[in-house]
């Protein structure tokens, strides 16, 4: 099996511009694209399915008498609504795990070594944390929710790379990307924005034509605007944190942390 290319360009050198960061985030689409679109799959379809499934089951019901059945059919819609927006910052931890190690630093992960050293629960602390604060920023204003996903939502890579607990990690993304944030806003927020805007819109569209094309059409959707970002996230995060690297105090403070 040939080698992906590593980068030519280590992160950190030169100035940070638009272009480095898409130049990056396309040598690893093009050196795992078909890692990246089973990927895709695993995080994004079986969430789609189930708002789907739950919504079919609400509109099946809700004539129906009984409190009881009525409060499940709605904690169900809502959980599955909840799991439709959880996933990206995994996801973006994830591809930095198995294929941004390549790209950057020459380390070639299998699968089964991506699954074994990936930090899930960390991972899964910070996307809950992300999209719940989020979500209650974007229910009260705009601009909170916005800012919520400018500062934070690039953590995924900062949890995989530096091994931190889920907070500090939260903490070092924000250090790295407030002074960058116009291009983490560009590169990351409108896009996911513009993605889920875009798959409402086309589930709407295809929801009564089947579970199969409402499954190619999620697929579809992830694995194009959702592994965009995603590559994006590890590409621009790289670079923040090459061009900003912790202190020793910092780094012996993640140490003894519980």
């Amino acid at each position: 099996m040939t080698r992906p290319r590593v980068v030519d360009t280590p992160p950190g050198t030169g100035p940070l511009t638009i272009r480095l960061v898409l130049r990056h985030a396309y040598g690893m689409w093009r050196a795992r694209s078909r890692r990246i679109a089973a990927a895709a799959f695993v995080f994004f379809v079986p969430p789609a399915l189930l708002f789907v499934a739950s919504e079919t089951l609400r509109d099946a019901y809700e004539d129906s008498s009984g409190t009881a059945r009525w409060m499940l059919l709605a904690a169900l819609v809502a959980a599955a609504s909840f799991a439709r927006f959880l996933g990206t910052i995994f996801f973006a931890g994830f591809l930095d795990l198995a294929i941004g190690d390549d790209y950057f630093r020459g380390e070639p992960r299998t699968l089964g070594g991506v699954i074994r050293d990936l930090p899930w629960w960390p991972l899964l602390v910070v996307d809950v944390v992300v999209n719940v604060t989020a979500t209650i920023g974007l229910a009260f204003f705009l601009v909170p929710g916005i800012a919520v996903y400018t500062l934070w939502g690039l953590v995924g890579p900062v949890v995989v790379q530096e091994r931190g607990g889920p907070f500090a990690a939260l903490s070092r993304t924000a250090q790295i990307s407030r002074p960058h944030w116009r291009m983490v806003l560009g590169l990351v927020v409108v896009p996911l924005a513009v993605e889920h805007a875009l798959a409402e819109f086309v589930r709407h569209l295809v929801e009564s034509d089947g579970v199969l094309v409402v499954v190619v059409t999620e697929w579809l959707i992830a694995m194009t605007m959702l592994a965009a970002v995603g590559v994006t996230e590890v590409a621009l995060a790289t670079e923040l944190m090459a061009r900003s690297p912790r202190s020793q105090r910092d780094v012996v403070a993640d140490a003894v942390a519980p």
